[in-house]
């Protein structure tokens, strides 16, 4: 059911908007037809798999068998080529060859180009087979079949391997979601998408991200029972993850080790406390006032700031091992703090994700005002209705097509999660300067359905200034990538 719906995010090998697209319109109901998308999307295999034509065949489009051994080795997949043992079944079936010689003739078709090769390499198996007392048609199948095969592709062994691992990751998904989520995001960098994307499908799911913390963080993400907002009495186990110490940009080994190990004494009590057990270099102090580090021991990151400089001269003047040798400097007054928007960017900046909420939930309001839908409504509207959605555009694509004409894909992430984009060549011409050049984009278009799915297919596309945008600097810009390309 979760592969028919697509909800794959965080799923290895099963994550990408090709699979997940796959595994709707094919109605997955099985590892076979989970091995089957393995197989047909994957790098290299090019047009060799017909995928579209398969899924149209497994709902009702006519198709025979030219001849019984045919169907024995075709049948699972519908007639249509998909692991790359069947190319070595018909070749032996049909043309006599051993395992190894079919499997030299697969490679010699793929490998060697030139029209002569290939021409040479035709004629013998094509002669091989009406030897055997087949028909000449049924011999120009077999190579044809052979042939389009392209040279590569996944042995089904091989898919079925992955297919378990995603039918697998799914289980411990929606089972264990935090400690799943958790593992995920220690795993980084790993898999389709980082850990912003990661982080905000975790909280889609209700797992809640909780900030990095001087007493409670590890050097890896760890799992924490979480207390309701609502009732304090109300407690949700396993309901949160813990942001790591290594997930915390400019912080060095040894500073996250000493970190844990002399909180193992004891608890740090104070920021005055921290500096003067792990002391840190400048720079990385500054980097965990600003993720908030802190923020249980004194919530004003702005006032943390000023008091570096006297927390560093306590640190040296105190002896290693009595903190306590000399008094705490005090706090400054009367500074006041960023605000909850500023604190959010910092988040972003040094995590690569967001705590309490994505940083599109900040335009919310006022994209709504203005008759935008998220992300998640995009995704339910029936076909051919129109939308206004704005989000962050990311994993850019730009496959080849059979007119040259570019067609440009792209998620569109918000705070409910992620919609399939695509852009036309007219207006990719027009309007693709917006996706790749701004963190955030205004997109109009309508939503279309193709064998379950929804895709949104892009009319215009405008650059959005976001409010938060209000907030950047020239040295400290929206901590949002620009021009996020997986391929070009």
């Amino acid at each position: 059911r979760t592969m028919r719906a697509g909800e794959l995010i965080g799923v290895p090998q099963s994550a990408s908007p090709a699979m997940r697209q796959a595994h709707i319109r094919l109605e997955t109901k099985d590892l076979a037809d989970t091995s089957i998308v393995q197989a047909g999307i994957r790098p290299g295999v090019g047009g060799a798999v017909k995928l579209n034509e398969l899924i149209a065949r497994r709902k009702g489009k006519p198709y025979t068998f030219l001849h019984e051994s045919l169907r024995s080795i075709l049948e699972p997949t519908c007639g249509i080529l998909v692991f790359q043992e069947q190319v070595d079944q018909l070749l032996q079936t049909f043309a006599g060859y051993t395992s190894d010689e079919a499997e030299e003739t697969r490679e010699a078709i793929y490998k060697r180009r030139r029209e002569e090769h290939v021409r040479k390499i035709q004629d013998n198996v094509t002669s091989r087979i009406i030897s055997r007392g087949y028909s000449r048609e049924v011999a120009k199948i077999v190579y044809e079949l052979v042939a389009q095969f392209q040279g590569y592709g996944f042995a089904e062994g091989h898919a079925l391997a992955f297919a378990d691992i995603s039918i697998r990751s799914v289980y411990c998904q929606q089972n264990f979601p935090a400690e799943y989520f958790s593992a995920i995001l220690d795993a980084q960098p790993a898999g389709y998408y980082g850990p912003c994307t990661l982080a905000n499908e975790a909280r889609v799911r209700g797992v809640k991200i909780l900030p990095p913390n001087v007493n409670r963080s590890g050097v890896k993400y760890s799992v924490e029972d979480v207390r309701s907002d609502e009732d304090p009495k109300i407690l949700f186990p396993s309901g949160g993850i813990r942001v790591s110490l290594e997930q915390i940009g400019n912080l060095s080994k040894s500073t996250r080790t000493r970190i844990v190990g002399q909180r193992k004494r004891f608890p740090y009590l104070s920021f005055f406390d921290f500096v003067a057990r792990v002391r840190p270099a400048r720079d990385e102090l500054e980097t965990l006032i600003l993720c908030g580090v802190f923020d249980e021991l004194h919530p004003n990151r702005r006032a943390l700031l000023w008091a570096l400089p006297g927390a560093m001269q306590y640190a040296e003047g105190v002896s290693p091992g009595n903190p306590l040798s000399i008094k705490e400097p005090d706090y400054p007054q009367n500074i006041e703090d960023f605000s909850y928007l500023e604190k959010a960017l910092y988040d972003r900046r040094i995590l690569g994700l967001d705590v309490e909420r994505h940083l599109m939930s900040y335009e919310r309001q006022r994209v709504a005002k203005r008759g935008g839908v998220t992300a998640a409504e995009a995704s339910r509207l029936p076909d051919k209705t129109k939308a206004i959605v704005v989000g962050n555009p990311i994993r850019l694509r730009f496959p080849p097509t059979a007119s040259g004409k570019r067609v440009m894909f792209f998620d569109l992430e918000d705070e409910t999660g992620l919609l399939n984009v695509t852009c036309f060549n007219d207006t990719y011409l027009r309007d693709g300067h917006a996706a790749i050049c701004s963190p955030y984009v205004t997109i109009i278009g309508e939503a279309q359905h193709r064998d379950k799915h929804v895709g949104f297919v892009v009319s215009r596309m405008f650059p959005y200034n976001a409010g938060v945008e209000r907030h950047v600097t020239e040295h400290q810009p929206m901590p949002i990538r620009v021009g996020d390309f997986l391929m070009s």
